[in-house]
């Protein structure tokens, strides 16, 4: 499906981000997100959800743990879809500075740019500008 074929709010990109996830009430654990948006991401993962299911993600962009520098960015929000092994999570809060991170995650790993930065003008942070 095309990123013009959905109905989404915001552009998706297929960039491989590390992530480490705190499901409310159980242990943390570590992904790979599969595609990363303004307002979610989407994992691949045994680990069982349940539909609405809260959690905490951070984000880890940069060097590995032990070597190089590290670009944290912390998100909440929710399971809204499980699909066999894939969870999609929706963030509904984010840090300001890790939301300007996203940005530029986003528009780097882009093929239509143009469409990015027009969604990003069309909303304030992860809402719709009134």
């Amino acid at each position: 499906m095309s990123h013009t074929d959905n109905q989404r709010e915001f552009s998706r990109v297929d960039v491989p981000v590390r992530i480490e996830i705190e499901r409310h009430g159980l242990e943390t654990f570590k992904a790979v997100a599969e595609d990363v948006s303004l307002n979610g991401v989407r994992i691949a993962s045994n680990e069982s959800f349940d539909a609405d299911q809260r959690c905490d993600i951070k984000m880890i962009l940069g060097g590995d743990s032990d070597e190089g520098e590290q670009l944290i960015i912390q998100a909440c929000g929710c399971a809204v879809r499980l699909d066999g092994e894939y969870v999609a999570i929706h963030f509904d809060g984010l840090e300001l500075e890790g939301y300007h991170h996203l940005k530029n995650l986003i528009l780097h790993h882009s093929l239509e740019t143009d469409q990015v930065e027009r969604e990003f003008d069309t909303h304030m942070g992860l809402h719709r500008k009134g």
